[in-house]
């Protein structure tokens, strides 16, 4: 079967059941910004005429079939086709689904009526809901998303006239200099240090405000609002508040209010005429990530009940039934791919592992450097299958302890890098078991798991639900929706109607404290036996 191209006017052989994605790139660079996880519409293409698979989930919830359009990643040939791939600017790898949304920025000009800061007297040109202050000698037409994650700060630089990023990227957290996980940098603060490590955080996102202004060749000063979500650790951290509360029990955030006023004042120190907007925690170790990823798959429409599980090093699981769930897991670095042959999320990252007769295939972009967190549960499923690993994640003895994938450079899965994903599984498995003990749900009553964060839009499906990460729902209704947490960022600055949800929201959302639930040893201890969970 032969597929044409447009506007180039080229033909290629495909064969029946090929994605698009793969026919284009033969003869064309179709950029794939998420990696085919089919979150960003960066391949989006438009099917003239030819008989293709019909809509996947993914595209039904970005919308991008009201514009006529496919996602070439997830459409696959079943005939003759003819295609357009049209002009679209792609969004980068840290960008999440999007809902629709009514564009009304947070910041806009100044009223004669608007109170002024006395700091920003006497010419305050741009007002945040009637307090007017001035920024920089830019139009102040551009805004700054930032998801400060413990492992990385992803960021996008937002239009503020026509609601688009202008730029995406993501830095590494600088504070990972200072411990892997959340519980070592609240001891490192703990023991006086929490300055440096407000000073780390601020560097981090004034360093990937940088790096996105010189890439889209913007301003600094051009940045009139900054808006900040993260974990409650991180929100502590980067305000320099006291993380005592957070270190004992009950574990409550040191601050429940919004923070709102110039980034100067909170310690930025080239970011100053920008001003500030961080949401609160919700509770615990839960935070303005978490509800910034609910509010955005609120406006998606999902279908309830749904369990949404934003998995990184602190994992946030949220259940959405009648009423709405959320608890944290402390999942520690393994998926962050904190092992030994772990290079996290980058090019030459191993990012699937298929284990057939002795042989081994890993699939890689360029030469291979290490392993991505996906990539050590790809490797960890294909020995659970190949009966190379047993349940209780004892390897078999042919082993010796090691798998070794590639030999040079040496990456390979030990005993001990099997240990950390059991320990991560099972935190993660008793936050969604507990949370649908309490709905009295089972796993064919959901009707889609939904996976944010980095590590969640990268994972299989299938290799999740092997190791018991995940339900054992149908895989067609694991959905990955990319780092939902930086797109409710984006809306906060964007959408004044996305403002009033974050409140209305943050009152309604129960907390499940997981540490004084009598059912978490039990439920922890069953989560490191890596299988397929049994209904219940």
């Amino acid at each position: 079967m032969k597929v044409r191209i447009l506007p180039a006017d080229v033909e290629v052989e495909a064969e029946e059941g090929e994605l698009l994605s793969a026919v284009v790139n033969r003869v064309m660079v179709l950029p794939l910004p998420c990696g085919g996880a089919g979150y960003c519409g960066g391949c989006a293409v438009r099917v003239i005429e030819g008989k293709v698979t019909p809509p996947s989930r993914e595209e039904q919830l970005i919308g991008i079939m009201d514009r006529g359009l496919r996602l070439a990643c997830r459409t696959r040939v079943l005939g003759d086709a003819v295609i357009e791939v049209p002009s679209i600017a792609p969004v980068a790898t840290v960008s999440g689904m999007m809902p629709r949304f009514e564009l009304k920025p947070l910041i806009r000009r100044s009223n004669s009526w608007d109170m002024a800061l006395p700091r920003s007297l006497p010419k305050p040109s741009l007002s945040f809901r009637g307090i007017a202050f001035r920024s920089g000698d830019g139009d102040g037409e551009v805004g700054l998303a930032v998801d400060l994650g413990t492992t990385n700060i992803s960021g996008s630089l937002l239009d503020l006239r026509s609601g688009r990023p202008l730029m995406e990227g993501f830095i590494r957290n600088p504070q990972v200099s200072r411990g892997a996980d959340v519980v070592t940098r609240m001891e490192k603060a703990l023991e006086g240090r929490g300055e440096e490590l407000k000073d780390l955080a601020i560097q981090g996102i004034e360093d990937l405000a940088l790096k996105l202004c010189r890439a889209s060749g913007i301003r600094e000063e051009d940045i009139s609002m900054i808006s900040v979500v993260g974990n409650s650790v991180m929100h502590a951290l980067l305000l320099g508040l006291p993380v005592e509360p957070l270190s004992a029990a009950p574990f409550e955030p040191p601050l429940r209010m919004w923070v709102s006023g110039p980034a100067e004042e909170a310690g930025f120190k080239k970011l100053t005429e920008s001003w500030l907007l961080i949401p609160p925690p919700l509770a615990g170790f839960v935070g303005s990530d978490a509800l910034s990823d609910l509010i955005v798959a609120e406006m998606l429409g999902l279908e309830r009940p749904y369990l949404l599980i934003d998995l990184g090093t602190n994992t946030e699981v949220i259940l959405v039934a009648n009423d709405m769930l959320v608890t944290s897991a402390p999942a520690g670095s393994a998926f962050e791919s904190n092992v030994p042959s772990g290079v996290g999320g980058v090019r030459g990252a191993i990012n699937k592992v298929k284990i057939r007769d002795g042989e081994i295939k890993v699939e890689v972009e360029g030469r291979p450097l290490g392993l991505s967190g996906s990539g050590l549960i790809s490797t960890v499923a294909e020995m659970l299958r190949r009966g190379l690993l047993s349940e209780n994640g004892r390897m078999s003895r042919e082993l010796e302890g090691r798998l070794r994938l590639v030999d040079s450079p040496k990456i390979e899965v030990t005993r001990r890098d099997v240990r950390e994903v059991q320990k991560a599984v099972a935190a993660v498995y008793s936050a969604w078991n507990i949370l649908m003990r309490r709905k009295n749900l089972r796993y064919n009553d959901l009707k889609g798991v939904y996976l944010a964060g980095t590590f969640g839009s990268h994972v299989d499906p299938m290799d999740a639900i092997e190791v018991g990460l995940i339900p054992p729902v149908e895989p067609e209704i694991v959905v990955s929706l990319g780092n939902m947490a930086l797109s409710g960022a984006k809306l906060l600055i964007l959408s004044e109607d996305v403002f009033n949800r974050f409140n209305k929201l943050y009152s309604t959302v129960v907390y499940v404290d997981l540490a004084r639930d009598p059912e978490f040893s039990e439920a922890f201890i069953e989560g490191t036996y890596l299988r397929r969970r049994y209904p219940f």
